[in-house]
């Protein structure tokens, strides 16, 4: 089973957001199964996903669909939510026979809802982080922008540092670094556009 993107923007101009679910296979069919919650796993959120439960036969495909049920989200900046997709098997009879062990496989996407005031896209808050010394092994990644940013690739005096995350929109994360990595005097770094990929590097001071 697969999705048809790695991320969700929602326009808040929009009434809805969806995201296409495939089944490749030829033979096997799935009970899909989706849900949104925050990043602490709560599923009390602004937003409804349709159909919640449905089964997907073989090589077909549908469409989930995404809706705001509030106006209490904030105009000022992104908001973010988590996407969940579980593809449970269908049980076959042979597989029950030859007691096979059948996973449910869950795929986890952000939701980010972009408010309809909101101009631009993340690529226009890339080159605003500003990087800062927070003690050893330490650096302190601050967004002004109204965009969610998450790295793809950092790297810290030339040493690629793999756990990163995303830094919020108008808000800030702190980076631990290897042991031995030493005094940071820059960073380079490209961050994940609202496609999904990849966009380019740039080098940055740090404070």
């Amino acid at each position: 089973v697969a999705l048809s993107s790695t991320r969700v923007i929602y326009d808040g101009s929009r009434k809805e957001a969806s995201l296409t679910v495939n089944n490749k296979s030829t033979t096997d069919e799935f009970l899909i199964q989706s849900w949104i919650d925050d990043a602490n796993g709560n599923k009390k959120t602004p937003f409804i996903i349709t159909p919640p439960l449905f089964k997907l036969s073989p090589t077909k495909n549908n469409v989930l669909r995404i809706v705001n049920t509030t106006n209490t989200l904030p105009q000022d900046r992104e908001s973010v939510y988590w996407i969940n997709v579980k593809a449970i098997p269908a049980k076959s009879e042979d597989a029950e026979a030859k007691n096979v062990l059948q996973i449910a496989v869950r795929t986890r996407l952000k939701l980010f809802y972009r408010p309809a005031g909101l101009k631009g896209n993340s690529m226009d808050g890339w080159n605003k982080l500003q990087f800062t010394s927070a003690g050893a092994n330490q650096i302190k990644v601050e967004n002004p922008s109204a965009f969610n940013l998450t790295f793809n690739k950092f790297y810290a005096n030339g040493r690629d540092i793999e756990k990163t995350g995303m830094v919020p929109a108008k808000g800030s994360l702190n980076i631990e670094l290897p042991a031995g990595t030493g005094k940071v005097s820059e960073v380079k770094y490209n961050i994940i556009n609202d496609f999904g990929t990849a966009g380019d590097m740039l080098t940055q001071r740090v404070n």
